[in-house]
């Protein structure tokens, strides 16, 4: 099998092995295998999924109802929680790498920055992950790091599911992190205020599903600053905010 990995980039052998070793998982991308055509190209083919969360997302009149963003969120958090029993870290989770087939079935995929988790708990996280996905320990540059950077990327998809857009929109990682303190640590305006309002204008002028303070909470808990406080993807599973 060696001569078939010839020329691929580390991401896509890193991806491959990731996926050689899990079982299958309803919420994760199918493997089906690699190939070597007559002209020793080499192919990786995965399951075929026509549109991805972010497109989804895009189409302001498909996601109207609570239950749709529970639903999609259920999904999520339940490949999230796999891949963490599993011991791995995504570390690149956003709507452009969860794909979505018919009846709002969820494949997480692209595992070219995936991880396993290491007893030192020391990595890299020089070029991991996306800006706006980012969890605040990457962007300073920290190496030591946990699964809950996962958690702060769901938290972010979970927000753009109601607002229809990134919820920090940083130009620079610096100024990602500055969005993300004055989001969570303005004196006076905390959180679960400034969130309440962009949901409550994104309901009134985009059509998007009404969220209670539970739904907000929720939100909250994956956007924990501290990622020993942030709520783990078996936890948010359990969150109330799934039973309204």
């Amino acid at each position: 099998m060696k001569h078939e990995f010839l020329g691929l980039s580390n991401s896509t052998l890193r991806e491959i092995d990731i996926l050689k070793s899990l079982p299958p998982h309803p919420s994760i991308v199918e493997f089906k295998g690699v190939f070597v055509d007559r002209n020793n190209c080499v192919f990786v083919v995965m399951e075929y999924v026509q549109k991805d969360l972010k497109a989804y997302i895009a189409d302001n009149y498909r996601i109207t109802c609570v239950w749709q963003v529970q639903f999609l969120m259920k999904r999520i958090l339940e490949g999230v929680r796999f891949l963490h029993e599993n011991g791995l870290m995504h570390r690149d989770l956003k709507p452009s790498n969860i794909l979505i087939k018919e009846r709002l079935q969820v494949k997480i995929c692209d595992f070219g920055l995936s991880r396993r988790r290491s007893r030192e708990g020391i990595y890299t996280s020089e070029g991991v992950g996306s800006r706006w996905y980012k969890a605040p320990e990457l962007l300073i540059g920290s190496g030591n790091y946990s699964s809950a950077v996962d958690m702060w990327s769901v938290g972010c998809i979970m927000a753009e599911l109601i607002i229809k857009d990134a919820l920090f929109k940083g130009a620079t990682e610096i100024d990602q992190l500055w969005k993300i303190n004055e989001f969570l640590h303005t004196p006076g305006r905390p959180a679960s205020y400034e969130l309440g309002i962009r949901f409550d204008v994104a309901y009134i002028f985009t059509g998007a599903p009404k969220i209670t303070e539970c739904g907000i909470d929720l939100v909250l808990k994956m956007l924990a600053y501290d990622p020993k406080d942030r709520i783990t993807a078996k936890d948010a599973l359990n969150h109330p905010w799934f039973k309204q």
